[in-house]
Protein backbone atom coordinates (compact mmCIF):
# COMPACT_ATOMS: atom_id res chain seq x y z
CA UNK A 1 0.00 0.00 0.00
CA UNK A 2 1.56 3.53 -1.12
CA UNK A 3 0.60 6.70 0.88
CA UNK A 4 0.99 9.84 -0.33
CA UNK A 5 1.70 13.31 1.88
CA UNK A 6 2.92 16.51 1.78
CA UNK A 7 3.72 16.42 4.95
CA UNK A 8 5.63 13.35 5.54
CA UNK A 9 9.14 13.98 6.85
CA UNK A 10 12.54 11.52 8.03
CA UNK A 11 13.62 12.68 11.17
CA UNK A 12 17.45 12.18 12.16
CA UNK A 13 19.00 12.26 15.59
CA UNK A 14 22.05 12.11 16.85
CA UNK A 15 24.51 12.62 14.02
CA UNK A 16 26.46 15.94 13.24
CA UNK A 17 23.44 17.05 11.85
CA UNK A 18 21.23 15.92 14.97
CA UNK A 19 20.78 17.57 18.40
CA UNK A 20 21.87 21.23 18.59
CA UNK A 21 20.97 23.92 20.88
CA UNK A 22 17.83 25.22 18.03
CA UNK A 23 16.94 21.61 17.29
CA UNK A 24 16.97 17.86 18.76
CA UNK A 25 17.69 17.15 14.85
CA UNK A 26 17.34 17.08 11.51
CA UNK A 27 14.30 17.08 9.75
CA UNK A 28 14.18 16.31 6.04
CA UNK A 29 11.12 17.30 3.99
CA UNK A 30 8.90 15.62 1.69
CA UNK A 31 10.07 16.71 -2.15
CA UNK A 32 7.88 16.38 -5.38
CA UNK A 33 4.62 16.39 -4.48
CA UNK A 34 2.80 14.25 -2.13
CA UNK A 35 3.15 11.02 -3.69
CA UNK A 36 5.12 7.62 -2.93
CA UNK A 37 5.48 9.07 0.88
CA UNK A 38 5.71 5.95 2.46
CA UNK A 39 5.41 2.25 0.66
CA UNK A 40 4.06 -0.45 3.27
CA UNK A 41 4.13 -4.00 1.24
CA UNK A 42 3.74 -7.33 2.94
CA UNK A 43 6.10 -8.72 0.59
CA UNK A 44 8.66 -6.02 1.52
CA UNK A 45 9.92 -3.89 4.59
CA UNK A 46 8.94 -0.19 5.39
CA UNK A 47 9.66 2.29 2.47
CA UNK A 48 9.72 6.21 2.48
CA UNK A 49 9.79 6.85 -1.13
CA UNK A 50 11.11 4.49 -3.32
CA UNK A 51 14.91 5.04 -2.49
CA UNK A 52 14.95 7.67 0.43
CA UNK A 53 15.03 5.25 3.55
CA UNK A 54 14.34 1.38 2.54
CA UNK A 55 14.52 -1.37 4.70
CA UNK A 56 14.25 -4.27 2.71
CA UNK A 57 14.11 -7.57 5.71
CA UNK A 58 15.91 -9.21 2.74
CA UNK A 59 16.13 -12.94 3.89
CA UNK A 60 19.88 -13.29 2.57
CA UNK A 61 20.56 -9.89 4.01
CA UNK A 62 17.95 -8.61 7.17
CA UNK A 63 19.93 -5.94 8.55
CA UNK A 64 20.03 -3.83 5.43
CA UNK A 65 19.02 -0.51 5.23
CA UNK A 66 19.45 1.49 1.68
CA UNK A 67 19.34 5.36 1.26
CA UNK A 68 18.99 7.97 -2.21
CA UNK A 69 17.59 11.26 -1.11
CA UNK A 70 16.68 13.53 -3.49
CA UNK A 71 13.80 12.64 -5.35
CA UNK A 72 11.54 12.06 -2.95
CA UNK A 73 12.84 13.83 0.51
CA UNK A 74 15.20 16.45 0.38
CA UNK A 75 19.09 16.32 0.69
CA UNK A 76 21.14 16.91 3.55
CA UNK A 77 22.01 20.52 4.06
CA UNK A 78 25.43 19.67 2.78
CA UNK A 79 23.91 18.18 -0.50
CA UNK A 80 24.96 14.93 0.48
CA UNK A 81 22.62 12.48 -0.88
CA UNK A 82 21.83 9.51 1.84
CA UNK A 83 20.85 9.09 5.33
CA UNK A 84 23.82 7.32 6.26
CA UNK A 85 26.86 9.63 4.77
CA UNK A 86 29.22 9.14 2.17
CA UNK A 87 26.99 5.52 2.13
CA UNK A 88 24.37 4.62 0.63
CA UNK A 89 23.78 1.64 2.10
CA UNK A 90 24.10 -0.01 6.35
CA UNK A 91 23.55 -2.61 8.33
CA UNK A 92 21.72 -1.91 10.80
CA UNK A 93 22.39 -2.62 15.03
CA UNK A 94 19.12 -1.59 15.79
CA UNK A 95 15.68 -0.73 14.45
CA UNK A 96 12.44 0.83 16.68
CA UNK A 97 9.35 0.95 15.21
CA UNK A 98 6.92 3.43 16.80
CA UNK A 99 3.14 2.53 16.54
CA UNK A 100 -0.14 3.88 18.01
CA UNK A 101 -2.09 1.92 20.05
CA UNK A 102 -5.76 2.42 19.92
CA UNK A 103 -8.81 1.28 22.27
CA UNK A 104 -11.37 -1.28 20.96
CA UNK A 105 -13.94 0.84 18.74
CA UNK A 106 -11.72 4.20 18.81
CA UNK A 107 -11.09 6.03 15.54
CA UNK A 108 -7.54 5.06 13.84
CA UNK A 109 -6.45 8.40 12.02
CA UNK A 110 -6.11 7.00 8.09
CA UNK A 111 -8.26 4.00 7.77
CA UNK A 112 -10.29 5.73 5.34
CA UNK A 113 -7.59 6.49 2.97
CA UNK A 114 -7.80 4.68 -0.70
CA UNK A 115 -4.69 2.83 -1.24
CA UNK A 116 -2.78 3.04 -4.79
CA UNK A 117 -4.05 1.47 -7.64
CA UNK A 118 -4.41 1.62 -10.95
CA UNK A 119 -7.81 1.20 -12.08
Amino acid sequence: EARGSIAAFLFLVGTQYGQTEDAPGLKLQKVGGKGLAQMDNPETGPMFGPDALVVPFERDDPKLARSKLGSYYERMPDGGNSLFGGRGAVQLKDMKVYHGVWEEGEYVPFTDAEPFALY
